[in-house]
C-alpha cells in the first residue's frame, strides 16, 4: 500500500510539472490537494514505523539535498561564464581598437623645435606655380592627390609645397611631398635639408625609427649641409626615443668635434638634448 501510494505521488509530482496550459485551474488545484494528502499519509505511516516510508523519505531528502547541490553548481557555472563573456567583450574591444587606424600622437616641444627651424630658414625664396595657387573647390582633394597631380619634373613647387604643409600641420601631407621629393630629386641641392624635414614629419609623431633613417640620409646627402648640426642632434633624440640612449650620447659627444662653427641656436639644442639623454 506505501510502495503504490509512492508511486501515485511520483506520479503525480510529473502531472503537476506538465504545462499550466494543458490543464485547467480547478485540475491543478484538486491534483495538489490530492498530493498534499498523499504526502501526509506518507508522513503519518514513517512516524508509525513503517520501513519502507522510512526508505523512501530518507532518499526524498537525498534528492532534495542534491538538488541544492546542482542548483549551487549551476548558479557557480553562471557566474563565470558572465566573467567570461565580459572577458571576451573587452578583448573584443582591444582588438577592433588595435585593427583601427589611428594617426600618431604629435609631440608639442618637437613641433617648436621643428618650427623654430622653418622660423630660422626664413621665407620660401620660390613660389608655387600658378595652377597650385589656386584654392581646391569642393574641398575633396588630399595633399597626397596634390602629390600625384604635381608634376615630378617641379621640385620646387614639389619642395615648398611640402613646407607648406609642415607649416600648417600637415604632417601626413609633408611626408608625402618630401618622400616624393627624395624619391623624384636626388640630386637636387636641397636633398639633404629634404630628407631633413622628412625626418621631422615622422620625429614630431614619435615615429623614431623612420625619422632616424631620415636624419642618417640627410647627414650622408649633406654632411656639412646648413641641417646638418641639427639632424646630427634630432638623429640622437630618435636614438633615445627608441631607448638606444648610450648611442644617443655617443651622437651627441661627437656634435662639438664635427661642427665646431655650429650655430648658437644649435649648440643649445645639443646641450638641451644631452641634459634629457642625462649623459654624462
Amino acid at each position: 500500500m506505501i510502495r503504490f501510494f509512492s508511486l501515485a505521488v511520483l506520479a503525480t509530482t510529473l502531472v503537476v510539472a506538465a504545462p499550466a496550459e494543458s490543464q485547467s485551474r480547478r485540475e491543478l488545484g484538486e491534483r495538489i490537494d490530492a498530493t498534499e494528502v498523499r504526502i501526509g499519509e506518507l508522513e503519518a505511516s514513517f512516524l508509525a514505523g513503517d520501513p519502507v516510508a522510512e526508505n523512501l523519505l530518507q532518499r526524498l531528502e537525498a534528492l532534495d539535498y542534491q538538488v541544492r547541490e546542482m542548483t549551487g553548481e549551476l548558479e557557480r557555472l553562471s557566474y563565470e561564464n558572465r566573467q567570461l563573456r565580459e572577458q571576451l567583450d573587452t578583448l573584443q574591444m582591444s582588438l577592433d581598437a588595435a585593427s583601427s587606424p589611428v594617426e600618431p600622437l604629435v609631440d608639442d616641444a618637437a613641433t617648436a623645435w621643428m618650427n623654430e627651424g622653418l622660423d630660422e630658414a626664413g621665407p620660401d625664396t620660390n613660389q608655387l606655380p600658378e595652377a597650385a595657387e589656386q584654392p581646391i573647390a569642393d574641398g575633396s582633394m588630399s595633399m597626397a592627390s596634390m602629390d600625384d597631380a604635381m608634376p615630378a619634373s617641379d621640385p620646387n613647387a614639389l619642395y615648398d609645397g611640402a613646407r607648406s604643409s609642415l607649416l600648417d600641420g600637415d604632417f601626413a601631407g609633408a611626408q608625402s611631398s618630401f618622400e616624393r621629393f627624395v624619391t623624384d630629386h636626388g640630386d637636387d641641392p636641397r636633398i639633404g635639408e629634404a630628407q631633413y624635414w622628412l625626418g621631422e614629419t615622422h620625429f614630431v609623431r614619435n615615429n623614431f625609427a623612420e625619422a632616424a633613417d631620415a636624419y642618417i640620409g640627410s647627414l650622408r646627402s649633406q654632411p656639412d649641409g646648413e641641417k646638418a648640426p641639427d639632424a646630427l642632434v634630432r638623429l640622437a633624440a630618435s636614438l633615445h626615443g627608441l631607448g638606444r640612449t648610450d648611442e644617443a650620447c655617443g651622437t651627441l659627444a661627437r656634435f662639438g668635434r664635427q661642427f665646431p662653427d655650429a650655430s648658437q641656436a644649435s649648440r643649445d639644442r645639443a646641450a638641451r638634448e644631452s641634459v634629457r639623454a642625462n649623459c654624462q
